[in-house]
């Protein structure tokens, strides 16, 4: 991989006492009276934060408030909107420190790359913050809301979706 960078070294793992029918709850339609104001995502059906945008598959369109383990970090509204996201997910100096922990190297990110890095490292980020730690093996599906706004700070011009480990 390009800038040494192994996507899936330090994939988060699903939690086993998840069950797979909490993925599919996403498709509860949105309670208007929970949606924002201030220019939140597409309208998506399965949406009931307000700030999802429709994904690339099915499987991508999670909201965070169908995800359990979201919802008892942040009991209302948009976990985007959680006083704790943007310093643990949005800020570059945090995120280049936490990278240079998961690669184990002190090397500089390229420039070129940087953008895909601090993504990577905010993808982790979150998953750390929210589910800590979930074993080898196992990942999950972030909600679409949190890929929608760490895509929007570290912009690309191609995204990789969700992948199941091989197996």
């Amino acid at each position: 991989a390009e800038m040494g960078l192994d996507p899936y070294k330090y994939t988060p793992f699903k939690d086993p006492a998840l069950n797979d029918d909490d993925t599919d709850s996403s498709a509860s339609s949105p309670d208007p009276s929970d949606s924002p104001d201030d220019g939140g995502g597409d309208d998506a059906q399965w949406c009931s934060c307000g700030f999802c945008e429709e994904m690339a598959t099915p499987l991508e369109q999670v909201c965070c408030r169908d995800v359990p383990a979201v919802v008892a970090v942040n009991e209302e509204g948009c976990i985007t909107r959680h006083r704790a996201f943007d310093s643990i997910c949005c800020l570059p100096d945090v995120l280049r420190v936490f990278y240079w922990e998961i690669r184990d190297s002190e090397d500089g990110i390229d420039v070129d790359e940087a953008h895909r890095a601090y993504r990577y490292a905010a993808y982790r980020m979150f998953t750390r913050w929210i589910w800590r730690t979930l074993g080898r093996g196992h990942r999950v599906v972030l909600p679409a809301c949190v890929v929608t706004r760490i895509r929007r700070e570290f912009p690309s011009a191609s995204y990789v979706g969700f992948r199941y480990p091989p197996l």
